[in-house]
């Protein structure tokens, strides 16, 4: 056994393949949204979500302080989107959501369009580990289709699930 450092902590973490979501929120009519694949369930009832968000993003700001927020799973036909939210485009840093047409939540949380499946959450807790800040969400409404492939990340690629058995 060998002591874990950072870089050997994130070469582990690589190992684990990741659904893409895009994670937004809505202040004040300002929208921001980052790209995220550290999401998962807590509870199915009543329905809660985890995620985390770096503390250094204004979209961490924005969840701490307007308690709701959107996520948008993406499809494999999105990975423009998911490295649009990503920050890899320099010329989309400005407004990423240009040439988007989004539908928003009750809450007024912008949603990916053609998202395979969407969720429109209220923060009920949050607590800030290290660099990152864990918001836990009440699932409040959202929608999905079947009709759709997940895009992945793994390895520090990006990638598309080939199922290995049927239904």
């Amino acid at each position: 056994m060998s002591e874990v450092d950072g870089q050997s902590f994130k070469n582990i973490l690589a190992c684990w393949a990741a659904g893409i979501t895009v994670v937004s929120v809505n202040s004040n009519e300002d929208w921001q949204a980052i790209t995220v694949n550290s999401f998962t369930s807590v509870s199915m009832v009543p329905p809660l979500i985890c995620l985390n968000v770096a503390n250094r993003l204004d979209a961490c700001a924005y969840i701490a302080r307007e308690r709701h927020f959107a996520i948008s799973i993406l499809s494999d036909k999105q990975l423009d989107l998911g490295k649009r939210f990503a920050g890899y485009f320099d010329d989309r840093l400005e407004n990423r959501f240009d040439d988007l047409a989004c539908e928003t939540t009750a809450l007024g949380d912008p949603v990916i369009p053609d998202a395979m499946a969407w969720l429109g959450c209220t923060v009920v807790e949050q607590l800030n580990f290290g660099e990152n800040t864990m918001f836990v969400g009440q699932v409040r409404e959202g929608a999905w289709t079947d009709d759709k492939t997940p895009l992945l990340y793994h390895n520090r690629r990006w990638g598309i699930f080939q199922a290995t058995e049927e239904k």
